[in-house]
C-alpha cells in the first residue's frame, strides 16, 4: 500500500508541475514597458524540457459509491461502498510527432450486472502503449493495451450506466501485443496479436489471441466491427452502430460468441448470441440512460455458468444530474433474469437479480 500511495502523489505532485508549466507558457509575469526587447525575445524561448512537458496530457477520473445486489450466492455480500473507479492517464498530446506515447495505472471495482459488489485494492498500470506512425496513414501500437472490441469501456465513469452490462462483461481485457492500424478519412482498419493478458485469470491464460476489426461512419451512423480470436478456446464476433438524434444518443452492440472446436465436448450447445440496446435522451444537466439486453446462450454457458440459463434478460437505467462537464451523480437500478443463474444468502437458486446503485464521480 505505501508504494501505491508513493505512485498517486508522485503523479499528483507530477501534474501540479504539468499545469504550472502550462500556465507560465501561456501567461508568465508582466514586463515593464522599458524592457530590452531581446530581452524580451530570450525570456518567451521554451527549454526543451518545458516543451516535452507542454506536450503531456493528464485526464482520468475517480467515482465511487453504494452498490447493492439481491441474490447474491450462499456467504456472500449484498452490498458494499465502492472505490468503483480510479484512473490516472497520462499521454502524448501532439498527435502530429513520430512516435506517440500513453500510459495509466488505477483500478476498477465495478462489478458486471451479472456479478456482485466486492473493492479491489490492486492499483497498477492499466494499459501502457507507445504508437509509431511512419507514415501519415499507418500507425504501430506497442505494449498493454486496450481492446477495440465492444461499446462500453472498462472504466465505467466513462459509460453512461454506472455498472457493466451483462453483453459487455466477457467482452476482452487489456492486454500485452502490438496492433496496427490504417486510417483514411472516413474508415480506419487494425489488426492485433497478444501475448499475456493483464488479468492472468482470464481464459485461463491461452498463448495467444489476436483481433482484426473496422469502422467508420456512414450516413451519420458510426460502425464498429470486430473479430477476437482467443486461441484454443472461444471467438468473438461483434458490431457496433451509434447515432445521435437531437437530443438523444442512440448505439447497439450485437456479440456473436463461438467455443473452439477443442471446447465443443464440454457445453451442451457451441454458441451465444447477444445484444445491448442503449438509448439516452439529455436535457440540459439530467440524462436518462437506458441499457435493454438480451442474450441467448442456450447451454452454451458462455455468460453464465449454468446449464439451466438458457436466456438472459436484463434492463437498466441510471438517471444522471451533471454539476458540470466533469461531475455527476448518478443513480442506478438493474433487473436480471436468468433460470437457475442465482441464489440467495441461504444457497437457494434463484432467477432474478435486482441491482442498486448511486455513484459520485469525478472526471479531470
Amino acid at each position: 500500500m505505501k508504494k501505491e500511495i508513493i505512485k498517486i502523489m508522485f503523479v499528483i505532485l507530477f501534474y501540479v508541475i504539468v499545469v504550472d508549466v502550462v500556465s507560465a507558457s501561456a501567461g508568465g509575469p508582466t514586463t515593464g514597458d522599458n524592457m530590452d526587447v531581446k530581452q524580451q525575445n530570450t525570456d518567451s524561448k521554451e527549454g526543451p524540457l518545458q516543451s516535452t512537458l507542454t506536450g503531456i496530457e493528464v485526464t482520468g477520473g475517480i467515482s465511487a459509491g453504494y452498490f447493492y445486489v439481491s441474490n447474491p450466492g450462499k456467504d456472500t455480500s449484498d452490498d458494499a461502498f465502492l472505490l468503483s473507479n480510479f484512473l490516472v492517464e497520462i499521454s502524448s498530446s501532439d498527435e502530429n510527432l513520430p512516435v506517440g506515447f500513453v500510459g495509466a495505472f488505477g483500478e476498477t471495482s465495478t462489478p458486471s450486472i451479472l456479478g456482485t459488489p466486492e473493492n479491489n485494492t490492486d492499483f497498477k498500470i492499466e494499459y501502457a502503449s507507445l504508437t509509431l506512425r511512419p507514415v501519415h496513414d499507418i500507425s504501430l501500437e506497442l505494449g498493454l493495451l486496450q481492446p477495440n472490441a465492444g461499446f462500453e469501456n472498462t472504466y465505467t465513469f466513462n459509460n453512461k450506466n454506472v455498472i457493466l452490462g451483462a453483453v459487455a462483461s466477457q467482452q476482452p481485457y487489456n492486454a500485452y501485443g502490438a496492433r496496427m492500424a490504417y486510417e483514411t478519412n472516413s474508415l480506419s482498419l487494425w489488426g492485433g496479436y497478444y501475448k499475456e493478458r493483464l488479468d492472468d485469470e482470464e481464459y485461463n491464460s491461452p498463448d495467444y489471441a489476436w483481433e482484426i476489426g473496422l469502422s467508420g461512419s456512414i450516413l451519420d451512423n458510426a460502425f464498429t466491427l470486430y473479430h477476437y480470436n482467443i486461441k484454443g478456446q472461444k471467438h468473438l464476433s461483434g458490431a457496433i452502430i451509434e447515432r445521435t438524434i437531437r437530443n438523444m444518443d442512440i448505439a447497439l452492440n450485437i456479440d456473436y460468441w463461438h467455443w473452439d472446436s477443442r471446447m465443443k465436448r464440454l457445453y451442451g450447445s457451441t454458441s451465444s448470441i447477444g445484444g445491448a440496446v442503449y438509448i439516452c435522451p439529455n436535457f440540459d444537466r439530467l440524462s436518462i440512460p437506458l441499457r435493454l439486453e438480451y442474450i441467448n446462450q442456450e447451454k452454451s454457458q458462455v455468460y453464465i455458468e449454468s446449464p439451466n440459463a438458457k436466456h438472459i434478460y436484463a434492463a437498466t437505467v441510471s438517471p444522471t444530474w451533471h454539476f458540470n462537464e466533469n461531475t455527476y451523480i448518478r443513480a442506478e437500478s438493474a433487473y436480471i433474469k436468468a433460470d437457475g443463474a442465482f441464489a440467495d444468502e441461504q444457497g437457494n437458486t434463484r432467477d432474478n437479480r435486482i441491482n442498486l446503485a448511486i455513484e459520485l464521480g469525478f472526471m479531470f
